[in-house]
């Protein structure tokens, strides 16, 4: 059974991390977030993640704090997913899910938008390792 938790160990702390994805990380988008991720990744954990919903979005730390909750809610319910594929090809991703629009939108939506989101991220991701697979198998001589 998969386990849904989100511990302490999966959440990306640490300001160096952050910033670091906000310069150089991938981006995609998926109505209403969007993720930014790296695969410099360290920690137990196969995805470390931090939930960013900005301030000049919402002045009220109240309607901030909701949002963190449904984008937390959504990724704990999914995440087993991406552990699976990620253990498969043992990589170790920071992630930041960032709200993006300017109203409160229903749960299931920001679920939607969560799921589809890793999805494209685990499919980036299986497409950087194939391609560096084939890179490697073709550099060698016949």
């Amino acid at each position: 059974m998969p386990d849904f938790s989100f511990k302490k160990s999966e959440r990306l702390t640490g300001s160096k991390s952050i910033s670091s994805l906000f310069q150089d990380g991938i981006s995609i988008s998926s109505y209403p977030v969007r993720i930014l991720f790296s695969t410099e990744g360290k920690g137990p954990q196969p995805l470390s993640l931090a939930i960013s919903v900005p301030k000049r979005l919402f002045k009220r730390a109240v309607d901030r704090n909701l949002l963190k909750r449904r984008i937390r809610e959504a990724y704990r319910l999914n995440k087993h997913q991406v552990y699976t594929k990620l253990q498969l090809m043992e990589s170790k991703v920071n992630l930041v899910i960032q709200y993006q629009q300017r109203e409160i939108l229903d749960y299931q939506i920001i679920e939607t938008g969560v799921v589809k989101a890793l999805d494209k991220m685990v499919r980036r991701l299986e497409d950087q390792t194939r391609n560096l697979s084939n890179d490697g198998s073709s550099a060698q001589p016949h």
